[in-house]
């Protein structure tokens, strides 16, 4: 395989790549994963053009940043596939000392003509592939489970072929300065060949990450109300049919709260559309704030809600409805210098399997038109107007 030939179709490639992920990095910047793995391909592609003019009494000046910007876009590649895989917060701070103290000492040892210095450089680089594969493989985040593993295996691969390339090294390169001398030598081509083939389809693993990420928020968005985002009607059939299901198979309670604002209307009237926007926005802010994770937040109409919650009787819905009404009633809306004050009227059903779902809904809305009848401002059990 000819050095040259290698070099110049491998960067030529990586151009593509690193060209495209920059611009998706670019058109979508809240993913911030995608920048870490623009990030590490751009270090990648000075990494192929320096390796690709190495020779003769140059080689140091070109294969020392080489070898240690090929560390630093591991361990950027590290955070972008930990960024989609756990998206916990983490300021990798120790990650990035470790790595500027091992480079330092790669450049000293380097200068100093050191032998086998490769492995300050060669283990750490193997360390951080098996672990973003370990990480990737973890991942059990909805919708990237495929993705994940595809990712971990060519991670791994990376981390193999590192590996091979490190006992090569150990075994006739233990100067790196002269490295230069292996272009002749077919295991160290094909493994370099296959590290590039690698780099490549990590290229494509992170394309199919961003395509994972858009698709989820499509589907999100889908099934979400665009102003308070609360579920939307369809969202709430899918989880009322999975949640109905649960409790006829094991007996647990369902019950269900339909929530509708008082004088909602009037209220626009006066203030504007604006402040009535910021009055549902609160109204959701408030009820996701008393309720589980588990429990099912729905705009099912221009002022009504309905809230389905799982493994509750009527009794506690009716005290979790009559908490979210007291916030309300006590909230202050400040809109253009003018205090906005809101009331809700609610009701509350307990899912029966023999009368199913359609019937819940029936007697939860029934329940909270009763309370408007009575006077509005008030949580009504449907128990208390059968």
């Amino acid at each position: 395989m000819d050095h040259r030939t290698f070099f110049i179709t491998n960067i030529a490639t990586v151009v593509i790549f690193a060209v495209s992920v920059t611009v998706l990095a670019w058109h979508n910047r809240r993913v911030a994963g995608m920048r870490y793995f623009a990030a590490a391909l751009v270090l990648l592609l000075i990494k192929l053009v320096l390796q690709a003019i190495s020779s003769g009494d140059r080689s140091s000046y070109t294969d020392l940043p080489a070898n240690e910007l090929y560390l630093i876009s591991i361990t950027i590649q590290f955070m972008g596939v930990y960024w989609f895989a756990v998206r916990k917060p983490t300021r990798f701070l120790w990650l990035w000392v470790a790595v500027a103290v091992l480079l330092c000492a790669y450049t000293v040892m380097f200068f100093l003509h050191v032998p086998y210095i490769g492995n300050v450089l060669n283990i750490p680089f193997v360390a951080i592939c098996l672990g973003t594969a370990w990480i990737a493989a973890r991942c059990r985040r909805e919708g990237y489970r495929r993705i994940s593993r595809v990712t971990a295996a060519v991670v791994f691969a990376q981390g193999c072929v590192a590996g091979y390339r490190a006992v090569i090294t150990n075994l006739y390169y233990v100067h790196p300065w002269a490295t230069n001398m292996a272009q002749q030598d077919p295991h160290w081509m094909y493994s370099l060949a296959a590290a590039g083939f690698l780099a490549e389809c990590m290229a494509m693993c992170y394309i199919w990450l961003l395509v994972c990420e858009l698709h989820g928020e499509l589907a999100e968005q889908a099934l979400t109300d665009p102003l308070t985002g609360a579920m939307n009607w369809r969202a709430l059939e899918s989880a009322a049919e999975r949640e109905t299901a649960r409790s006829c198979r094991h007996g647990f309670p369902l019950s269900m709260i339909v929530i509708d604002i008082d004088h909602f209307k009037q209220l626009n009237d006066a203030h504007g559309h604006a402040a009535g926007d910021l009055v549902l926005k609160a109204l959701v802010r408030i009820a996701k704030s008393m309720l589980r994770t588990q429990d099912i937040l729905a705009r099912t109409g221009g002022e009504e809600f309905v809230i389905l919650l799982p493994d509750t009787t009527v009794q506690s819905g009716t005290a979790i409805a009559e908490r979210i009404r007291k916030a309300v009633e006590e909230l202050v809306i400040e809109y253009e210098g003018k205090a906005i004050r809101s009331e809700i009227s609610a009701g509350v059903a307990q899912f029966e399997a023999a009368q199913g779902y359609e019937c819940l809904m029936r007697r939860a809305d029934a329940a909270m038109y009763k309370a408007k009848e009575q006077g509005r401002n008030r949580v009504l059990p449907s128990a208390a107007i059968a």
